[in-house]
């Protein structure tokens, strides 16, 4: 039961953080890229599995892990920024963006930077 609590506490809490983000943005988009840019998700996730495990050698592993997968991930956003500049629909651009993420992880797959 304690654990259902927590998991809706941590659904409602990120949910509620990432409407407040996508709202923000209509208005002020520079302020919602930074709190996007803020690493918000990984802070929350550190957070939830902190206090479900204590675990700081997973908090250690998770943490590099996620550091390690920004890297590819840069290839989504580049493409994403200049499709969108280029005014190709939208569903369109996330495909071809996370076509770009594909290719970037498996660039740094071949460069053994991603374990």
């Amino acid at each position: 039961m304690q654990t259902t609590i927590f998991f809706i506490i941590k659904v409602v809490v990120s949910g509620v953080l990432i409407a407040v983000i996508s709202s923000l943005a209509k208005t002020f988009p520079k302020w919602a890229a930074l709190l996007t840019a803020l690493p918000l998700m990984t802070f929350l996730s550190l957070i939830w599995i902190y206090a479900e495990t204590k675990d700081l050698t997973l908090l250690e592993t998770y943490t590099k892990d996620v550091l390690i997968w920004v890297l590819p991930s840069l290839f989504f956003l580049i493409a994403a920024i200049y499709l969108f500049r280029a005014k190709i629909p939208f569903l369109f651009s996330m495909g071809i963006a996370t076509v770009a993420l594909f290719i970037g992880v498996l660039l740094f797959e071949k460069l053994h930077l991603l374990k």
